[in-house]
């Protein structure tokens, strides 16, 4: 579905993570009954697109806009943008590499142990691993987030999942 929307802010807000699209309510009744996770892909005057949620604001739904996006496509607030969403039919909300996919599937009881996480969770271990440019470091990562959820049974602590990350970097310069 399409449509035409200014990027706005909450009033009051400085700053740029407050940066949102306001869903038309008519574009947002279609999409629910497509996607009732809402859960959705989002593409941006055609040149990007990316995974978000429709997020409930009382009286309205909008897509959150990160400051990176804003900055890597040039925009600014009240600047009326061309926006399309489908629903979000991946399995977890966002796409999974490869790297992580593979030490999933290599690993039957941390697998367990990941996907009985909250979708938000599991959303949050995903894109720590898709900020995540190099392949050897991917991998590295992927087998500690699950050693990291086997060792405290399947409870993800972050700041554990932190001092983890770097207790193995520590190992690995001896």
């Amino acid at each position: 579905m399409k449509f035409t929307a200014p990027i706005s802010r909450f009033e009051g807000s400085e700053v740029f993570w407050t940066s949102i699209i306001i869903i038309p309510d008519e574009i947002y009744q279609k999409m629910i009954l497509l996607s009732p996770k809402k859960r959705i892909i989002c593409t941006i005057n055609n040149l990007y697109t990316f995974h978000c949620a429709m997020i409930p604001k009382n009286p309205f739904h909008y897509i959150m806009l990160s400051k990176e996006k804003i900055v890597a496509l040039k925009l600014n607030i009240n600047v009326e943008i061309s926006i399309e969403i489908n629903p979000d039919k991946s399995q977890y909300g966002i796409d999974i590499s490869e790297e992580f996919q593979e030490v999933l599937d290599s690993d039957e009881n941390g697998k367990i142990l990941f996907e009985k996480l909250t979708p938000g969770k599991q959303r949050s271990l995903i894109y720590l691993m898709n900020k995540t440019k190099n392949v050897t470091l991917k991998i590295e990562k992927s087998f500690v987030i699950l050693e990291h959820l086997k060792r405290n049974k399947g409870t993800l602590d972050l700041e554990l999942l932190n001092e983890d990350f770097r207790n193995y970097r520590n190992q690995q310069k001896i």
